[in-house]
């Protein structure tokens, strides 16, 4: 049924990867990457081959292979990439026919049914990644995106070649000031932009992120457009403050995966207690500004277990949870190859977490009001509920189980750490693997 494949987000967003490549989606797997911001300005690759495909495939009910992050999302009732662009377009899962016939996408929808994909209005959704500068090494991070687990990777390359490949070199799109520059004027002539959310790297980190909203600022374009970013919480930097000031509304994510030390280890080398502080000093600006914040959590293998912690905290500090997608990269990292015991006893901890504050699953899917942060908390703990209950082992857990030991091994060797340390319930587990 079309209702199962389709989705709305090519007819009105787009993204901008590290290197200046362009990709048709932000939750996109396997994307084509063969236009850059070089030679091909926003607008033009909005129309390209490869996006007037995909709304071709997504309007003839095809299940397309790029989307099936979305799709695995969607099989277990999670707030999906998918459903959140449907929401905007107006469209409901439960009413589908009916509400996507009285979406305001709905004749652009028909103009490329009848024109090969061919969108008829500009984009008003961006996703710009300003490159890999990073203070941060994330474990299941990758180099394309962190600067410092590049490095990392070139010198775990000569001692695991088969586990660590290789970073292949790029330039970071933003630092040539001539093509920011013309980005900048480009999103000035995209008539309704509405959202752009930017990502790192770190980009309370880069300096591009403060070049590029200071020339929205400059040129009027802040007070009309909302602007989101991500930031691993390791700074604060009072140059925020001004900016949320300026911008029609400023999303800030922070990305956390515990508030325990093991945070530290899975996201080397950052320190918790000041991550937490540092959460606590944006949640007092959130009041007395058009401030939004969220935890965005991509929990692992070894966090998924302390993920009732984490809900624990949420709801403490009255802050929303935001989960972008369940881990698929790098495989070994997934929760899915966590051991029974452990499983049993992480969703032992949900139940029990769910039945304590009375959460109940609702069709809530805008996140951003904050006078339903505790209905965004219930859903997303809902569904790492059902996520732990319901998934599948992986076919090939053996081999990826023997992957994450190899791995670990490699980033300790770097680091002079040990997952032990920080997770030990999972040392029987891991020993048994090879650890």
């Amino acid at each position: 049924m079309l209702k199962d494949s389709f989705c709305s987000s090519p007819w009105f967003h787009l993204r901008l990867t590290y290197n200046g490549d362009f990709e048709e989606c932000r939750w996109i797997k396997n994307p084509s990457r063969v236009n850059n911001i070089a030679n091909t300005s926003i607008v033009e690759f909005y129309n390209s081959q490869e996006m007037k495909e995909l709304r071709t495939g997504l309007l003839s009910g095809e299940k397309m292979e790029s989307c099936s992050a979305c799709y695995y999302e969607d099989s277990f009732n999670k707030l999906s990439g998918r459903q959140r662009q449907l929401h905007k377009s107006g469209i409901q899962l439960d009413n589908f026919a009916l509400t996507t016939r009285s979406s305001p996408h709905y004749e652009s929808f028909l103009h490329s049914h009848i024109n090969q994909g061919e969108s008829n209005h500009m984009p008003t959704d961006l996703q710009i990644d300003l490159g890999n500068t990073c203070n941060s090494a994330c474990i299941m991070c990758t180099p394309e995106a962190s600067s410092r687990l590049e490095k990392d990777y070139r010198k775990l390359h000569k001692i695991n070649p088969i586990q660590f490949k290789n970073p292949v070199p790029y330039t970071n799109w933003t630092r040539d000031p001539k093509l920011l520059d013309r980005v900048v004027n480009e999103l000035g002539q995209i008539q309704g932009l509405k959202y752009i959310h930017f990502l790192g790297g770190e980009t309370l980190y880069d300096p591009a992120f403060y070049a590029i909203c200071d020339r929205l600022v400059e040129t009027g374009l802040a007070k009309n457009i909302i602007v989101g970013t991500t930031t691993n919480g390791t700074i604060y930097d009072e140059r925020v403050e001004k900016l949320i000031k300026q911008f029609k509304e400023f999303h800030l994510g922070v990305s956390i995966e515990t508030i325990t030390p093991l945070n530290d280890y899975v996201r080397y080398p950052s320190n918790v207690e000041d991550i937490k502080n540092n959460i606590e000093r944006f949640l007092a600006l959130r009041d007395s500004s058009n401030l939004y914040i969220s935890l965005r959590i991509t929990p692992n293998v070894f966090t998924i277990s302390e993920i009732d912690k984490m809900f624990e905290y949420m709801i403490e500090h009255h802050v929303i949870a935001e989960s972008c997608n369940i881990l698929y990269q790098p495989e070994h990292f997934c929760i899915e190859l966590m051991p029974a015991d452990i499983r049993e006893e992480t969703l032992a901890k949900l139940n029990a977490l769910i039945d304590r504050i009375q959460a109940v699953k609702t069709n809530l899917v805008n996140i951003r009001k904050n006078d339903a942060i505790d209905d965004v908390i219930a859903n997303v703990l809902i569904d790492y509920r059902n996520f732990v209950r319901d998934y599948k082992i992986l076919p090939n857990a053996e081999k990826l189980r023997h992957n994450l030991v190899s791995a670990l091994k490699g980033f300790e060797t770097l680091r002079g750490n040990t997952i032990l340390n920080y997770a030990p319930r999972y040392k029987e587990f891991l020993q048994h693997y090879g650890y």
